[in-house]
């Protein structure tokens, strides 16, 4: 068979162009369909914006739904070199006197080795407290062992700290070439008396509450302890404390402590108070939020006299379904909200004539401030009342999940793209058939009329020769 760019050689016919018209009419129904799976992509990836949109004021709305958000503290403190402070969920407003008399501290043993050293057992490796009326002087709240039997120093280094006890282990080297150069350093990870190390089962490494308070215990006489295990020790307001470690969590409610050194004589006072830029920055970023989604409803259903093209949302009933269940929940009235806040617009928000909302910064800092009235009901509401808050947050919950308006109409898009593809794949089909139909058809034609004109020559010669 003739090829495609072949056709027309014996005949003398411009067979491409023929069979090219012929198969671009055969395909134009599949240009349809393809505008139309362009114009449907351009839909699900505008529902994706909104999607994208309506997940962001979910979360903007969400930090404002409940009284936590409201109760935002600030903490300082008089030195910071000294006490470090910041105040979580709980926290109320106060001053505190603290004074630090001792900080915590892990404790570190280190055992001395000479080149080559290879141990022999297994090591029992616990961390725990001193205690003097437990065996040996020794509570154990966790441990390990450890077959150490053919290790180097570094097989023993590695074996411990893969053991995942709360330990380390490193090696150092004095420089010497004699004796006992190499150190193995063994560092509880966290500070405090009930964090101290014991080991026991492989000579070289046994210690055993060494110098603790339940006795002066065992160990071999390679075996130093070069950090000894201590408690923090500090004071709130005169009343004496002790932890584990340096960050104390539990000693004021909602406030974390950080000491960092002693005292000197004078206590370091750490204060508790509202902060009001907390607040407001999430009121802003819900507001940002909301006029963010606004923004791409209105840019996806607009039309530009201009460029005379319409949004690929235009006209979609999908897009006023959720701009009306979104506003519904912003605009409408939070009854029985104490401190004369039922609307956005009591608090310095106003909607506005694009529908966009605008903040009144000061009208809004003075409700955050005021004392006399509860600015976060008006966001989370009150007995059985929603809150716009609450509301916006089930409103935009509602819209994204299973079955809801926005992931149900991004499902119906996937789908219908998905059949247009399913269609546009067997016309394809289709015309590829009818064009190797038409290409055998033309190379038969091309053929057979090369056939004839060779005829045809021949007998003008026959008959020539006749004259």
């Amino acid at each position: 068979m003739a090829s495609f760019s072949s056709l027309g050689i014996g005949s003398g016919l411009d067979l491409n162009t023929l069979l090219t018209g012929l198969v671009n009419v055969e395909k134009r129904p599949i240009t349809i369909l393809q505008n139309q799976q362009s114009g449907l992509k351009s839909q699900l990836s505008a529902m994706g914006q909104i999607k994208s949109a309506v997940s962001s004021l979910q979360a903007a709305s969400d930090a404002l739904k409940t009284s936590a958000s409201f109760a935002a503290y600030t903490a300082t403190s008089t030195d910071s070199s000294v006490v470090s402070a910041s105040a979580t969920t709980g926290a109320v407003a106060g001053s505190y006197k603290i004074e630090v008399t001792q900080l915590s501290q892990a404790q570190k043993v280190m055992a001395a080795f000479a080149s080559g050293t290879s141990f022999t057992g297994t090591l029992k490796l616990e961390v725990g407290k001193a205690d003097a009326t437990a065996t040996n002087g020794f509570t154990a709240s966790n441990s390990v062992d450890i077959d150490l039997t053919g290790k180097s120093l570094a097989g023993a280094r590695d074996a411990i700290n893969a053991a995942g006890l709360g330990v380390t282990a490193t090696i150092i080297n004095d420089g010497t070439t004699s004796g006992t150069p190499y150190r193995l350093v063994i560092t509880s990870q966290n500070g405090g008396t009930c964090n101290q190390i014991r080991m026991s089962g492989v000579a070289g490494l046994n210690y055993t509450d060494y110098a603790g308070t339940g006795g002066p215990g065992t160990k071999d006489t390679n075996v130093t302890q070069s950090v000894a295990a201590q408690d923090a020790q500090f004071s709130v307001d005169g009343v004496a404390m002790s932890r584990s470690g340096n960050s104390v969590t539990d000693a004021i409610d909602g406030v974390t402590l950080n000491l960092a050194k002693q005292t000197s004589g004078t206590p370091v006072t750490v204060t508790i108070a509202k902060d009001p830029s907390s607040v407001a920055s999430k009121i802003n970023t819900f507001v940002k939020a909301y006029n963010d989604l606004n923004k791409v409803l209105h840019d996806l259903t607009a039309y530009n006299a201009d460029t005379k093209t319409a949004g690929a949302l235009s006209g979609d009933y999908s897009v006023r379904s959720i701009q009306q269940q979104v506003r519904t929940a912003t605009i409408n009235t939070v009854s029985g909200s104490p401190g004369g806040y039922s609307r956005l617009a009591d608090a310095g928000i106003s909607l506005q004539a694009d529908g966009s909302l605008a903040v009144d910064s000061t009208k809004l800092n003075a409700a955050i401030a005021d004392p006399a009235k509860d600015l976060s009901k008006l966001f989370t509401g009150v007995s059985g009342t929603d809150g716009v808050a609450t509301r916006i947050s089930s409103t935009a919950k509602a819209l994204l999940d299973t079955g809801g308006l926005v992931t149900a109409r991004t499902d119906g898009l996937n789908k219908s793209i998905s059949a247009l593809d399913d269609r546009i794949s067997a016309m394809q089909d289709r015309v590829s058939a009818i064009e190797d139909r038409y290409r055998k058809q033309f190379s038969a034609l091309d053929t057979a009329i090369g056939q004839m004109n060779v005829t045809s020559q021949y007998l003008t010669q026959q008959l020539a020769r006749l004259k």
